[in-house]
């Protein structure tokens, strides 16, 4: 018996010894990470020698060493080691270390439609960090080009996952990112921008459904059985996100007990300078680590990199209108509350000097750059009394800059938001005549997919303004009828719990409601000159999902090509202004680096007749969220572009 039981420890003990000889076996990086997206020893353990290239905070890359390459260029010769925690000092930039982990895909929870990072995964307490030899050369970065780009997949930059690269002169169209305090007003970059290779265009949102949306739908097979015309966008995969201050900056001090007899390593770790810049600016001589996150290829400069960054842009104002001529526009002011409490809705209340100093940039938007327009269509405003306060610092900050006093006048009325942001006018008195002012839409219900309750339909229902201006030239009035517009986000259109059904039924009856409302006035007197305006939430085109616009417009998608088709419910068909004007200019707001349209001048065919201009006025989109921060200087009052739109009082 005794005999037997020792067989069986000889017999366990050689499987345990042979597993762990599998565990602690010497891979390549370069096998690892495979030719495909997911690597072929995924879920398996593994030992890899690399040199440190760059450090996070829970984690760090390593790189093959340059005459150590498979010489494979579909290949990554880098990976990334994820540890959870702070980087161990042994994996110094420089350090060139063995380490052992198990291979994984990694994929944000937050993040399910998205590639997959293969990722070397450490234990903690059962994997090692051995260092092999210190302050070796770092791996000769790749330079990328433009033909790196060329299939135009969005996997096109798999091969470079986890290496150093360089990009020799970047050309930026989306501005640094942030995020904002809105009690407090005061902005916080996150170092994030976006860019292309110089001589690649801009990237722009384009028609149809999202690619990774339609990737990695659960219902894929039968989108493309059902709506075989639904076209695809295909995420702009040209698109580089850059995480300037993403990596740590190691510094190591070798220090001793007062004896001397131990040695310790101190690691002191601050972050990569930020870089704070405009669209359009150009970097060149970008260095760092090739990552992934939030559906791009991702740079993570180096902490010592050092690019030269030139080309920064500033705002312009537009034309003022001639003598003959006046002008509309659109303005999200977004999340425009005062420092006084509402008792009736949890919205934030900010600091005095924070309202002063937004309602001041405001104040300079409207007067010197958007020279005054006579109507204004506001979106995001806490309630009457706030914009009545800006109306009156607009109205005094002319007379104190000796221009004419345009005596604002403000029009609001409450409506649905539990936040308590609402659509509103800001009416130019001295020269324009208000007839009425009416909201609608307040009480509107709709099906809720989910509940099967009948939920409200606007939470920001539409104001109505119905006004004239006189012709000097004539002596008499041209009256028009606005509409200012904040129709629901896109937030939770794809959320599997919520549905996006709720929010996806909600926007195409919204949509619906205010095309049938159009079409009953053009119906009842086709001379009506109608301007909708304001945060339409919704591309001029086809997003696969709905077709917002087009049902608005009354021309809406056909049903082969969008997943919530509509009727055709205008006649004749109304005219989004931002279809005139050219493509490098269709833009009103930046997401996730693509330029598109949210913000919109919609009109009828009537008032097309005295149509002579339409643009957007570039204070906003262009520029990093910290500008938001000086109250000196007019940009980025909000993160939307205003829209606004030139009439003559002579019919064409």
């Amino acid at each position: 018996m005794k005999n037997q039981f020792s067989k069986v420890v000889l017999v366990l003990t050689f499987f345990i010894l042979a597993f762990d000889a599998r565990a602690q076996k010497d891979r390549l990086i370069s096998d690892v990470q495979g030719e495909k997206i997911v690597s072929p020893d995924e879920g398996q353990t593994a030992r890899l020698t690399g040199i440190v290239t760059a450090r996070l905070k829970g984690g760090f890359f390593i790189q093959t060493p340059d005459d150590k390459t498979d010489g494979n260029q579909a290949t990554s010769e880098g990976i990334y080691v994820y540890t959870g925690s702070e980087t161990a000092f042994q994996a110094a930039v420089g350090n060139l270390v063995s380490v052992t982990g198990t291979i994984t895909e990694f994929r944000p929870k937050a993040e399910p439609a998205s590639l997959p990072i293969t990722e070397l995964s450490m234990k903690k307490g059962t994997d090692t960090i051995k260092v092999i030899s210190k302050n070796n050369p770092l791996p000769k970065p790749i330079v990328l080009t433009i033909a790196d780009f060329a299939s135009n997949k969005i996997d096109q930059l798999e091969k470079y996952e986890g290496m150093r690269i360089v990009v020799e002169a970047l050309t930026v169209f989306a501005p640094t990112k942030g995020r904002v305090d809105n009690k407090t007003g005061i902005s916080v970059s996150d170092g994030v921008f976006y860019g292309v290779l110089k001589g690649i265009p801009r990237p722009f949102r384009e028609p149809g459904m999202n690619i990774y949306d339609f990737l990695f739908s659960k219902d894929k097979d039968d989108l493309k059985k059902s709506f075989p015309k639904m076209p695809i966008f295909d995420a702009n995969p040209e698109t580089l996100r850059i995480d300037s201050d993403e990596q740590l900056a190691a510094q190591t001090t070798e220090i001793s007990d007062k004896e001397k007899q131990n040695k310790f390593e101190l690691v002191l770790q601050t972050r990569a300078p930020t870089i704070e810049v405009t669209s359009f600016a150009e970097i060149k001589n970008l260095v760092g680590v090739m990552h992934y996150g939030y559906q791009k290829y991702t740079i993570l400069p180096d902490a010592d990199n050092k690019a030269a960054m030139s080309g920064l842009i500033k705002s312009l104002p537009l034309p003022a209108p001639n003598e003959r001529q006046f002008s509309l526009a659109g303005m999200n002011l977004e999340n425009f509350f005062d420092d006084a409490d509402d008792p009736s809705i949890k919205e934030d209340i900010v600091t005095s000097e924070t309202f002063q100093n937004r309602m001041k940039k405001i104040s300079m938007a409207i007067r010197e750059y958007m020279q005054m327009p006579d109507v204004i269509g506001t979106v995001e405003v806490e309630n009457l009394a706030v914009l009545k306060k800006l109306a009156e610092k607009i109205n005094a900050d002319a007379a104190l800059a000796k221009q004419p006093n345009p005596k604002y006048q403000a029009y609001l009325i409450d409506g649905n938001d539990g936040r308590g942001i609402d659509v509103g006018f800001l009416v130019k008195s001295s020269r324009v005549q208000v007839v009425d002012v009416k909201q609608f839409g307040k009480d509107e219900k709709f099906k809720n997919p989910n509940s099967k309750d009948e939920d409200t339909l606007n939470d920001r229902p539409p104001l109505m303004l119905q006004a004239a201006i006189n012709d000097p030239k004539t002596n008499n009035p041209v009256a028009f009828t606005v509409i200012v517009n904040h129709l629901k986000s896109f937030l939770g259109i794809d959320d599997p719990k919520d549905g996006g059904a709720r929010v996806r039924s909600k926007r195409g009856a919204q949509a619906e409601f205010l095309a049938k409302f159009v079409q009953e006035r053009q119906k009842a007197n086709p001379n009506e000159k109608i301007i909708l305006l304001g945060d339409f939430n919704a591309f001029q085109f086809n997003d696969g999902i709905g077709d917002i616009i087009g049902v608005i417009k009354g021309t809406p998608a056909p049903k082969e090509q969008v997943l919530y088709a509509s009727d055709d419910l205008v006649n004749p068909d109304l005219i989004d202004l931002v279809d005139l004007i050219k493509p490098e200019q269709r833009y009103s707001y930046s997401f996730d680096g693509n330029a598109q349209v949210l913000d919109h001048i919609i009109i009828n065919q009537a008032m097309k007749k005295n149509l002579v201009g339409f643009g957007y006025s570039r204070l906003n989109a262009d520029f990093p969220e910290v500008y938001r921060n000086e109250s000196n200087r007019v940009e980025r009052y909000s993160d939307h572009d205003p829209a606004i739109a030139y009439f003559t009082f002579d019919e064409k």
